[in-house]
């Protein structure tokens, strides 16, 4: 069957708008030669497309639970996949995957009333290397609509609420992979990050949260961003499972290009350093981590306790400041916002990489925004408000200086890490947010509860660096995360350091 040829009126259309200019006569011209054109993409849609092979394992979908058997509202539907003889160092442990990650034959929603009734084929890499490691995927857990959104408080099935306090919400957008766990409902749990959605929900909901450096794990099979920011990463209650989870699903893709990748990877013991301590450790506090806009003081303080906590048990505590990370918030907006919203109406793939393309995914998502693009969440609109707007009036050049001054901060931060090992502050903040009101009734508080709390999180998407949210010890009432960033690809120490804190006596 022949692809559809564009009528005269599609030609005129498009000159119109990609501002050619055609004339009549050219019109004419161009209407043989693009349907001439047009015969190698009758060619190209016969060719069967490359299948990616599913992973073997018993699948079977489940249910939306009730709100008795998950008040918190952290999962989006059970299932059960598993391999069929499994083990190995995930044998015994259930796990939870966030509902931006493709697991064949269990519906991907995104939390998205625009991909309802979409069902991977494919698995994620990362789901694969779960399944083979012997892991039991036991849900699909709660995230905000399409991932835009720290609050946790815009997925359509609702908000996740704060299991510490459920009159506020958990954090996002990986609000159900930090209920999940904390709650005992997995025991490992799969959260996305592209502003701070492992980290900010961890610290809010008083768990463990882990982002790789960009480009440790693969990305394969997960809807995505800008590819210059996405991480997947671990989310647990201790520091020994978001190890323990990164053993396996680190490493570099060998079913597929991730374009986020370099082209060696090494894979050590993360869990190697557990028993060495902070001893010998030098830990950056970076000032201007605290005291931001947003900060409550509160949260600086138990920081700076626990700060000096780490210095008490071995580590070399100093100060230093890093001006750069003030510019972080404007930087991120743009290459998130921009990026991000271009992603998602190319049906969440980017030309001109080597990366593998889930073209089912792209013909659902595009065909999603036609018909239903009235149901992006507030957040999201806001989003594609904007990134229109500033590609058509500006270009994308904010786009492209926002890009630039990314490795400007990074370049910052390197410089930092090559005298201290790691860098300290807040995750957060401030505390969980109250839950909000519904976003027809103050829409504009709606919206701006969704990114505020992204400032410190958000620097190290930009930068790639390996980031660690674990609970301060001693907070009464809501908790507050403590932060720690390493080197590229030097995850073992951060591991190291937030497990010698976690594991510390009170």
């Amino acid at each position: 069957m022949t692809l559809r040829r564009p009528s005269r009126t599609d030609i005129e259309d498009i000159s119109r708008r990609y501002h050619l200019r055609l004339t009549e006569s050219e019109v004419d011209d161009y209407f043989d030669i693009v349907k001439g054109v047009m015969d190698g993409y009758d060619a190209l849609d016969q060719y069967p497309d490359p299948i990616r092979e599913v992973t073997p394992a018993v699948r079977v979908p489940g249910a939306r639970p009730s709100r008795e058997d998950d008040p918190l509202n952290g999962i989006v539907r059970h299932c059960s996949v598993q391999a069929v003889d499994p083990n190995g160092p995930l044998a015994g442990k259930r796990i939870g995957i966030k509902d931006t990650v493709c697991v064949a034959g269990i519906p991907t929603t995104c939390a998205s009333r625009l991909l309802y009734d979409y069902v991977p084929d494919v698995d994620a890499t990362i789901v694969r290397r779960i399944i083979e490691a012997g892991g039991h995927i036991t849900a699909m857990l709660n995230t905000c609509d399409f991932a835009f959104s720290g609050g946790g408080h815009t997925s359509t099935y609702g908000p996740g609420l704060n299991p510490r306090n459920p009159e506020h919400v958990a954090g996002g957008s990986s609000c159900g992979s930090a209920i999940a766990p904390a709650t005992g409902l997995v025991d490992i749990a799969i959260g996305g990050d592209q502003g701070g959605s492992i980290r900010m929900p961890a610290s809010w909901s008083g768990i463990v949260g882990l982002k790789p450096t960009h480009g440790l794990v693969p990305y394969t099979g997960i809807v995505g961003f800008d590819q210059t920011i996405d991480h997947i990463g671990p989310m647990a209650t201790t520091v020994e499972d978001c190890a323990l989870m990164l053993q396996v699903i680190a490493g570099k893709d060998d079913t597929a290009i991730d374009p986020r990748q370099p082209s060696t990877i090494e894979v050590p013991d993360y869990r190697g350093g557990f028993g060495d301590g902070l001893k010998g450790l030098r830990i950056a506090v970076v000032r201007e981590g605290f005291e931001t806009p947003e900060s409550m003081a509160e949260v600086d303080d138990a920081v700076r306790d626990a700060a000096r906590h780490l210095a008490s048990l071995g580590a070399e505590v100093s100060e230093v400041s890093v001006p750069e990370h003030r510019q972080t918030v404007p930087i991120w907006n743009a290459i998130a916002i921009e990026g991000g919203v271009d992603s998602f109406y190319h049906g969440h793939a980017a030309y001109q990489t080597k990366g593998y393309f889930n073209t089912r995914l792209m013909s659902a998502m595009s065909r999603a925004i036609v018909t239903n693009g009235g149901d992006f969440s507030a957040t999201a609109k806001m989003g594609v408000l904007v990134a229109h707007y500033m590609r058509e009036r500006y270009q994308g050049v904010m786009y492209g200086r926002a890009q630039n001054l990314s490795r400007v901060l990074t370049a910052a931060y390197d410089r930092v890490l090559r005298d201290a090992d790691l860098v300290l502050m807040p995750t957060t903040p401030q505390t969980a947010h109250a839950l909000p009101e519904p976003v027809e009734t103050d829409r504009k508080t709606f919206v701006g509860q969704a990114l505020n709390m992204i400032r410190n999180t958000a620097a190290f998407d930009l930068t790639g660096h390996p980031s660690i949210s674990v609970p301060v010890h001693g907070v009464k009432g809501l908790p507050v995360g403590l932060m720690l960033t390493g080197r590229h690809f030097d995850e073992s120490t951060v591991l190291r350091a937030a497990h010698a804190y976690h594991t510390a006596a009170e």
